[in-house]
């Protein structure tokens, strides 16, 4: 929804600033919208290993994410309607970051 309507978007999460121009919104939905469709890898039969680099690289980007944002409502850069965002991402960084560390993923192709 970020790319076909930020403004929308931002309304629906609460938010009352909307970063301009809009272009820059639609940027960043293209991002979360590869990151989100990287998880389809078990449904395109993917090998395990793949599906293990999978979590490693977002729960990267999410962890970077939820730190980002939290630093960035805590200097009132952020509205703290985003915090919402922040909470989700540090979550699920930290169920993959368990999993990856407590080999979840670690059985036969």
């Amino acid at each position: 929804m970020l790319i076909a309507a930020p403004v929308w978007t931002f309304r629906l999460m609460g938010l009352h600033i909307v970063p301009h121009p809009v272009a820059f919104v639609r940027f960043v939905g293209v991002f979360v919208l590869g990151v989100g469709l990287s998880y389809l890898q078990p449904v395109l039969r993917l090998p395990m290993r793949e599906w293990r680099g999978q979590w490693s690289a977002t729960a990267i980007i999410r962890s970077g994410v939820a730190l980002l944002i939290a630093w960035q409502v805590a200097s009132g850069g952020l509205e703290r309607g985003w915090l919402t965002v922040a909470a989700t991402d540090a979550i699920l960084a930290s169920v993959q970051w368990a999993g990856l560390s407590r080999n979840w993923l670690n059985f036969a192709d």
